[in-house]
Parts: C-alpha cells; sequence; structure tokens
C-alpha cells in the first residue's frame, strides 16, 4: 500500500508540473525554441519576415545612438565656442580700459567696436550651446524611441512564431494563449507612438533653437568679426 501510494503521489506531482508548465507558456508572450524547432522551412516564411524587420529596428537603433554621440559633440563645440567668447570679452575690456585713459577717439570707437562684437559673439554662442542641448534632448529622445521599435519588433518575431504554429496546425500552438501575444504587440505599439510622439515634440524646439543660433550668427558677422568661431551644426 505504501509502495503505491507513493507510486500515486508521484504521478499527481508529475501531472502537476506538466499542468503547470502549461499554465506558464499560456501566460507567457514567447514561444520556446523547441516548439519553433517544429516549423519546416516552407512554414517559417513568416518568422523570416519578422527577424528581418526586427534585424533592421536593431540597425536603426544603432544609428540613432551615433546621431547622439554627434550632438553631444556639438554641446563640446558649443562649449568652446563660449570660450572663445568671453576671450572676446576681455579683449574687448583690455582696450576699454586703454580708451578710457587715453580718451584717443581711435582708442575709444575700437573699443566700442571690440564690445559690439564680444556682445553679439556672447548671444550667438549661449544660443548655441542652447541649441546643442536641445539637440541632445531630442536625439535622447528619438534614441528611446528607437529602443522601443525593437521591442515591438521583439514582440512580433513571437507572435509571428505562433501564426506559423497554428497556420501549420502545429498541436504545440495550443499552449500558448494568442490573445496575450497580441497584446504584446499591441502594448509595445502604443509605448512607440508615445515615443515618437515625445521625439517629435523636443525636435520642434531643436529646430526653433537652431534658427536663434542661426540669427545670431548672422547679427555676429554683420559687426564684422573675424575672430569667431561658432560652431557648423554637425550634430544635425
Amino acid at each position: 500500500m505504501r509502495v503505491k501510494g507513493v507510486i500515486t503521489l508521484a504521478f499527481a506531482a508529475v501531472m502537476g508540473c506538466m499542468h503547470g508548465g502549461a499554465r506558464s507558456l499560456a501566460k507567457s508572450s514567447t514561444v520556446s525554441d523547441a516548439d519553433v524547432g517544429r516549423l519546416g522551412p516552407e512554414q517559417e516564411g513568416l518568422v523570416d519576415q519578422a527577424r528581418d524587420a526586427l534585424a533592421s529596428a536593431r540597425d536603426a537603433l544603432s544609428r540613432t545612438s551615433l546621431r547622439l554621440q554627434q550632438a553631444q559633440n556639438e554641446e563640446n563645440t558649443a562649449k568652446a565656442d563660449q570660450q572663445a567668447a568671453d576671450a572676446d570679452q576681455e579683449v574687448a575690456d583690455a582696450q576699454q580700459r586703454v580708451a578710457s585713459d587715453s580718451l584717443a577717439p581711435d582708442a575709444l570707437e575700437k573699443a566700442r567696436q571690440l564690445q559690439e562684437r564680444a556682445k553679439a559673439h556672447k548671444l550667438a554662442a549661449d544660443a548655441h550651446l542652447e541649441y546643442a542641448n536641445k539637440l541632445i534632448d531630442e536625439r535622447k529622445a528619438e534614441v528611446q524611441a528607437a529602443e522601443q521599435q525593437v521591442k515591438v519588433a521583439e514582440a512580433r518575431v513571437e507572435w509571428s512564431k505562433l501564426q506559423a504554429l497554428e497556420q501549420a496546425n502545429n498541436p504545440a500552438s495550443a499552449k500558448y494563449d494568442a490573445g496575450r501575444f497580441q497584446t504584446a504587440v499591441n502594448d509595445a505599439q502604443g509605448d512607440l507612438d508615445e515615443a515618437v510622439e515625445k521625439a517629435r515634440g523636443l525636435e520642434a524646439q531643436a529646430t526653433a533653437a537652431r534658427q536663434r543660433w542661426d540669427d545670431s550668427r548672422r547679427r555676429l558677422q554683420a559687426t564684422g568679426s573675424s575672430s569667431s568661431q561658432t560652431g557648423t551644426g554637425s550634430g544635425n
């Protein structure tokens, strides 16, 4: 009797594990490699398309990350521009002291011109840094959107695996809850839409900041300054 009882309990435990595993799969939104391995080459077309889309999303993320690095380089250029503007101001202040001591008309006129240029350079350098910071914010948001696009593609790969099993009438498909796969895709897509909208809003802010910087550079050029180097907007 004791042996029979042990066997009964062992069998019940095995069955419980099997049912628990089935419930786990039903709650999952991923298809096991073992089940995917049951697909024949002619049944993997849908999965291959989804995998290609995932590879493209990952490539796009790499490119977007590179653009963020370029924007960070633009910030470094803008900071160097501010240092150059500070140097121009020091030169203008030194000339102002000379002119104030001599009161010579030529010295006073030169001091006035240098002060005008230094002020214009400072405004342009500040606008440059503002633009660089806005551009970095935009690029970071674009990276987040690209990362979310990868998550959408990953969810679609898993869904395509289950669809392929279903189309092949493979019994393994019955272990999964198709609704969870659909929900995973929809949730990821919803997060992507939000990320894209945020990136677009920051893009508009960066564009406006770039326009202010361009305007300030034109005003600086109008002063006849030849010492200013205000960057090229390489972060774009």
